[in-house]
């Protein structure tokens, strides 16, 4: 997700493409993958920057 701009690019893939990387993460639980995205999205227009999004396993036994 890239929501540096005026609007928002989604790229679906594995990982985003860049000449350069900054670690961090936020975990977030989300009800499906367009929730997710949406948080990706103002993280990113926050930021200025890219953000990637990957699912987590969910607990055992959940």
């Amino acid at each position: 997700m890239d929501y540096s701009g005026d609007s928002p690019i989604l790229t679906p893939g594995p990982f985003v493409e860049a000449d350069e990387y900054l670690g961090g993460f936020w975990t977030i639980e989300a009800e499906n993958d367009d929730v997710a995205i949406e948080w990706a999205k103002q993280g990113s227009r926050a930021l200025r920057s890219r953000v990637e999004v990957r699912a987590l396993q969910e607990e055992p036994g959940a």
